[in-house]
């Protein structure tokens, strides 16, 4: 089944969670970026479930948070989401690892509204952090990643231009022929 969530990915750093925060204060539904979560909250509480210490219990931990947040959206609501589960499979090709079938069929069945937004390489706003370790030149490699993912899944690609940030999110409503936002 696909529902009327909308992927906003890329590589790491290039502008992502900048526009979901954006997007949830127009009143939209937004998704945080899980993997990111997972670390902070794992960080914080002295956890095991990180991709450094235990990379399945992470990458369950993460697709679980993304079916969560998958299935609490209405089937005629939008939504727009940091990531989506197709993301899962491009970092583990970029790790070195084959997907495993549980993730292929998980990017599978749950599917994400046909056109995803990808926020190009931008180095003048890539910082790194203590979650966020790749070079700018790794993000760009597992931006390539992802990109080839989600086409091979079928979804149509449209870059978000580099600009403001009022721009990028008035330029994704534009596509997506949405109102400037429920609360506006």
């Amino acid at each position: 089944m696909r529902k009327n969530i909308v992927v906003i990915t890329g590589g790491p750093g290039f502008g992502k969670s900048s526009l979901i925060e954006a997007l949830s204060v127009k009143g939209f539904q937004v998704g945080g970026e899980a993997a990111r979560e997972i670390i902070g909250e794992q960080m914080e509480t002295g956890g095991e479930t990180l991709p450094w210490k235990n990379r399945r219990a992470f990458q369950q931990a993460v697709s679980q948070r993304r079916i969560d947040f998958w299935e609490s959206v209405d089937g005629v609501d939008w939504a727009f989401v940091d990531r989506g589960i197709p993301d899962q499979l491009a970092f583990a090709s970029f790790r070195g690892f084959e997907p495993s079938a549980i993730l292929k069929s998980l990017a599978s069945e749950y599917q994400y509204f046909p056109v995803v937004f990808i926020c190009p390489p931008w180095n003048e706003i890539y910082v790194q952090d203590e979650v966020r370790t790749e070079s700018f030149d790794e993000a760009c490699r597992i931006h390539e990643m992802i990109c080839k993912t989600y086409n091979d899944l079928g979804y149509r690609l449209v870059d978000v231009p580099l600009c403001s940030l009022e721009e990028r999110c008035a330029f994704i409503l534009s596509e997506l022929k949405l109102s400037s936002g429920i609360n506006q």
